[in-house]
């Protein structure tokens, strides 16, 4: 996959069309890092393309969910286990703003 600088992209954008034809896929830098991707895509497959990846990024989320879970030791819990610390939880909110 090419790495293109944004500065690139903005000054010879025909070159990253034929790059991003050629490689399928490129790395657009600012600063040396990257920043996005560029993929191609069409009128008949912008939609599947675009879901693609929204479920990327939905199981992204996911598996940094179950990570941050594992880490702080609640991948464990039960539906019941959740609900009663939601309601152990609204019991003290309800303590505290009640002035007690």
């Amino acid at each position: 996959m090419r790495m293109i600088a944004s500065r690139a992209l903005a000054a010879k954008p025909g070159r990253v069309w034929e790059d991003l034809d050629r490689e399928g896929a490129v790395v657009i830098t600012k600063d040396g890092l990257p920043r996005s991707i560029m993929v191609p895509t069409s009128d008949a497959t912008l939609l599947e393309d675009m879901q693609e990846l929204v479920f990327a990024r939905a199981r992204r989320s996911v598996r940094e969910i179950r990570t941050h879970a594992r880490e702080a030791g609640t991948e464990g819990l039960t539906g019941s286990d959740v609900e009663q610390a939601i309601m152990e939880a609204r019991r003290e909110r309800t303590r505290t703003a009640g002035g007690d």
